[in-house]
């Protein structure tokens, strides 16, 4: 089967038969399928699934066909998938060869991919895309073959180390800074830094004492990097940023909240020092976060992706906020925290979507849009459910004048701004 597919494939590049050479290397799966994955036959199939994976990506750069490519990476992990479902994974030496030949795998294309790109010495968005899919396969099938093995922090670090010095060869391979260089550059950084994160987790240490160890790191490498105008180094400020807030944002859900000051005031505990300092550090990044090798609208992307985020921190201080208000009054009895919580996010969507039609900042606009219809469906069928019928009219009425008057405020906004600009008149970053 294997020879009649290799005889095929060599007939359809011969006469350049684009349609003939797919299923001819289509042919060549079922041939593999037969072989076992056990420990004697193994090495059959690999060297076979080896052989088929050369010819792909050989065909691939040869002619210029990217779905060669894609056939290939699905074909291999759809394989994997099946033969994973053999191997028993109960039994000690099936997980060894499982995790094996995922590793195999995932090595293999990271190779291929990285020649791909240097023979080609551009990046044509296919080879980013594969890489960014293969990452994720692998952790997949990494979080479920060694979580009884090793701790997933482990492949989180290899996989971090791997992608950054990928990223400073292909750096040197292509004529300019390129998106895949910024992705492998960022991703390997974050996964070092997840790693990190999770080997200082098993000291049990609170959350908040791993973002005071990291935060003061990012800041210290954003001002160094803003005054050298030294782009790698904001960049891995940003990256320990998100890195930090990720955590934070995932690990506070069932954590302790902070007492920094012994219950002094109704807003002096809790953990809104951490919202602050993360909200303010996003918003300077969205600012003053432009990297000059970038294009404009890559810059203008990662801008409205730090506002983004930095308006989550905000929301989570004011939620944090609310709660110690709360708690320190002991309202809950007498009032619907949850609704109280509902409004107080709704005057800071209200107020962020008033703030983007003044400047005309539709990245804004939609942000407070979708969180005040949020907002509205969980006030309607989560904080009022067991409130009487005429509380939800109310509630709808005072919805629907809300949508109007915004309706208003926007048109009349944008009707005025249809008059030309002045140079001075420039909008807020954020």
């Amino acid at each position: 089967m294997l020879a009649t597919a290799a005889g095929a494939s060599w007939i359809a590049f011969k006469w350049q038969s684009r349609l003939l050479l797919n299923v001819s290397l289509l042919g060549g799966w079922p041939a593999l399928l037969i072989v076992s994955p056990g420990p004697d036959e193994g090495w059959i199939l690999w060297a076979g699934l080896l052989a088929l994976n050369v010819v792909y990506f050989t065909l691939s750069l040869r002619l210029d066909w990217n779905e060669l490519k894609f056939t290939a990476f699905a074909g291999t992990w759809l394989l994997y998938f099946l033969f994973y479902l053999k191997l028993q994974p109960e039994a000690a030496e099936g997980w060894s060869l499982a995790y094996r030949y995922a590793l195999l795998i995932y090595i293999f294309y990271i190779g291929a991919l990285s020649v791909s790109i240097w023979k080609k010495r551009t990046d044509d968005g296919t080879d980013l895309f594969l890489g960014i899919a293969n990452a994720a396969v692998f952790g997949f099938w990494a979080f479920v073959l060694w979580e009884r093995v090793v701790p997933i922090a482990y492949p989180m670090l290899f996989m971090g180390m791997l992608y950054v010095i990928l990223a400073c060869l292909i750096r040197r391979w292509l004529p300019e800074l390129s998106t895949i260089v910024l992705m492998k550059l960022f991703g390997g950084m974050m996964l070092i830094l997840f790693a990190s994160l999770h080997f200082l987790k098993e000291r049990n240490l609170e959350p908040i004492t791993h973002v005071f160890l990291w935060l003061p790191a990012a800041i210290a490498m954003l001002g160094l990097g803003t005054v050298k105008r030294w782009d790698a180094l904001r960049g891995g400020a940003a990256v320990v940023w998100l890195g930090v807030f990720g955590y934070w944002f995932f690990s506070t859900w069932n954590a302790a909240e902070a007492d920094p000051f012994g219950h002094s005031s109704p807003f002096g505990h809790g953990n809104m020092p951490v919202w602050a300092l993360l909200a303010a550090v996003g918003f300077y990044l969205s600012a003053k976060g432009r990297f000059e090798r970038l294009r404009e609208d890559d810059n203008r992307m990662l801008s409205n992706g730090f506002t983004f985020l930095s308006h989550l921190a905000v929301g989570g201080g004011l939620a944090c906020g609310t709660y110690s208000f709360f708690a320190y009054y002991g309202l809950s009895p007498r009032m619907n925290l949850q609704l109280i919580l509902s409004a107080v996010w709704g005057l800071y969507a209200l107020a962020l979507l008033l703030w983007g039609a003044y400047w005309m900042r539709k990245p804004l606009q939609a942000l407070g849009s979708l969180t005040l219809i949020c907002l509205a469906v969980k006030t309607i069928l989560f904080d009022l459910s067991g409130s009487p019928a005429l509380d939800k009219v109310i509630a709808f009425f005072l919805f629907g004048l809300l949508s109007v008057g915004i309706t208003y405020t926007t048109n009349l906004r944008a009707a005025q701004n249809k008059r030309p600009k002045l140079e001075n008149d420039a909008a807020p970053p954020f």
